[in-house]
């Protein structure tokens, strides 16, 4: 009884959370809108900022900066206008390059 009044509490603020903006959203001031549409890549960028700056792996001399050279070249090709598995996709081949190519100087 308790896990199906735990689903159902949970479902119906899952259900809260996706309409709440839809019936309110025409009541929201147009600065507030507009600011809290950068709310979720501010967090994407937040996360893929800290990941970068705390990877740590031996096998790979300076492994934040060969992983900050992969997010750059991720975002130069996401900016250029293509889409997001090929920008992921360039960013991780690039990364892979580099440390292939770092690993062969050793």
């Amino acid at each position: 009884m308790n896990v199906l009044l735990a689903v159902l509490v949970v479902g119906l603020g899952s259900l809260l959370f996706r309409a709440v903006p839809l019936v309110g959203a025409h009541r929201l001031p147009v600065r507030l809108a507009e600011a809290a549409g950068f709310a979720g890549l501010a967090v994407i960028a937040a996360v893929t900022v800290r990941s970068v700056l705390h990877h740590q792996d031996g096998s790979i001399a300076a492994a934040p900066l060969v992983g900050a050279l992969a997010v750059g070249v991720g975002l130069l090709i996401a900016f250029r206008g293509r889409s997001v598995p090929v920008a992921v996709g360039v960013g991780l081949a690039s990364y892979l390059l580099v440390v292939a190519a770092l690993s062969s100087l050793r």
